[in-house]
């Protein structure tokens, strides 16, 4: 039975469908190239370690026991990282919802494939994106070649391990790149209009005024 990404491209004109058709069968032999279908090797290994560096969870609950100990600008940095990853998450997994392609064949992974089981554009590498976007914001130089390397090693990872296609992390660190930029973009107005969301230390006057 066809799913709904592959129907949506035999919908497509002809000269358009024989393009789409012929990038999605190099992708698939590019992956093929890539993946590593041994989960003994210690590549395999190493890579689904650095896959799992990528989960929203990972960076979501790191973030949050930062805040709780942080004040002033770096609470208000960790509480933007936060809300940005948790925010681009949900909306790239409704994308991914509407796209609608499967992920590749196979095994490891499986909370991944039952959770999220479509793969296009994958939600690690925009995830990675925006966050060097975030990082080149916040760090300076020489804390930026470890962020770089990091989303390289960690992109590249989700298609050794086999849960994503090339094409699904390629397109997912551009687009990743561009939603950081417009949270960068958005950052000092949302400072301003929500600036209750950064600065714990308000919170019990504003609780107080709510139920006095």
């Amino acid at each position: 039975m066809k799913n709904n990404f592959t129907k949506k491209l035999t919908r497509q004109p002809g000269k358009k469908r024989k393009a789409m058709q012929k990038i999605l069968e190099l992708d698939r032999v590019l992956t093929g190239k890539i993946r590593i279908k041994d989960e003994n090797n210690k590549l395999f290994r190493i890579a689904a370690f650095l896959s799992h560096t990528g989960d929203s969870w990972f960076w979501c609950s790191g973030l949050f026991i930062i805040w709780l100990f942080a004040h002033g600008t770096l609470q208000k940095t960790v509480a933007f990282w936060g809300i940005a990853i948790a925010v681009t998450a949900v909306f790239i997994f409704l994308l991914k919802c509407m796209i609608h392609r499967k992920r590749p064949e196979g095994n490891w992974g499986d909370i991944y494939r039952k959770t999220d089981p479509h793969s296009f554009p994958s939600g690690h590498a925009v995830r990675a994106g925006l966050i060097l976007v975030l990082a080149m914001n916040t760090f300076h130089f020489p804390f930026m070649i470890f962020f770089i390397l990091w989303a390289i090693l960690m992109i590249l990872s989700r298609v050794i391990t086999g849960v994503h296609f090339l094409l699904d992390v390629t397109a997912g660190i551009f687009l990743g790149l561009l939603i950081g930029i417009g949270w960068i973009a958005v950052m000092p107005y949302l400072f301003e209009m929500f600036y209750f969301l950064f600065d714990r230390s308000l919170w019990p006057g504003i609780l107080e005024r709510l139920f006095n």
